[in-house]
């Protein structure tokens, strides 16, 4: 029993990332990028263009807020590898990264407006904007996400090359190792065998 998770854990730490990790990762990060600018620009949009909130003190010049907005998305990349959201495979459902995604966003947007107002600048950034935008680049990451996972997951059931693997054990949870590896596509493994430890009774597949 202990040499099968033995060898599951020695095989995960083992697990070196490869090229389809690494483009996964890197497409998370460009979707991310893509999805907070244009997140912050519609917070504007909301703010001063809709026409939804009026405005009583003019429109500031848009392109304060085009700038911002760079800042504002090299922060949240920075925040979310900080937190870990490139780190490959991707394991578990879609709906258990949300409190992390939703929590990384609303840390993004808290340090970005401290920065904002840390600024002298003429005029002020809109306080209401920085709260817009919270809600805003929330929903586009989050949408973003849920294609990008179900994309990697598809890529990798269909696409993406497999390692061959012998599992260290051959008693019952060596089948459910077997099993699990066998249901989540994102880690691509193929075992190929079990290696019997000791008096272990072998594996009954």
């Amino acid at each position: 029993m202990r040499g099968s998770g033995g060898g599951y854990d020695g095989a995960m730490r083992g697990r070196q990332r490869d090229t389809f990790d690494v483009f996964c990762g890197v497409a998370a990060g460009a979707a991310d990028a893509v999805a907070a600018f244009a997140g912050f620009l519609l917070a504007v949009w909301i703010r001063f263009d809709s026409g939804w909130i009026t405005v009583l003190k003019g429109h500031p010049p848009r392109m304060m807020y085009v700038y911002a907005a760079g800042i504002v998305t090299l922060l949240y990349i920075f925040l979310f590898r900080t937190l870990g959201l490139y780190a490959r495979p991707q394991d578990g459902h879609f709906t258990d990264k949300i409190p992390r995604i939703v929590r990384a966003c609303g840390i993004g947007t808290l340090l970005a407006t401290a920065l904002a107002f840390a600024i002298q600048n003429d005029p002020p950034f809109s306080r209401l904007v920085a709260g817009i935008a919270f809600g805003t680049v929330t929903v586009l990451v989050l949408i973003e996400r849920n294609i990008l996972f179900q994309l990697e997951r598809h890529w990798a059931r269909h696409q993406a090359g497999k390692r061959r693997i012998v599992i260290v054990g051959a008693g019952p949870l060596a089948v459910h190792l077997k099993d699990t590896l066998r249901g989540e596509p994102r880690h691509r493994a193929d075992v190929v065998g079990f290696l019997r430890v000791g008096a272990e009774e072998p594996v009954a597949e």
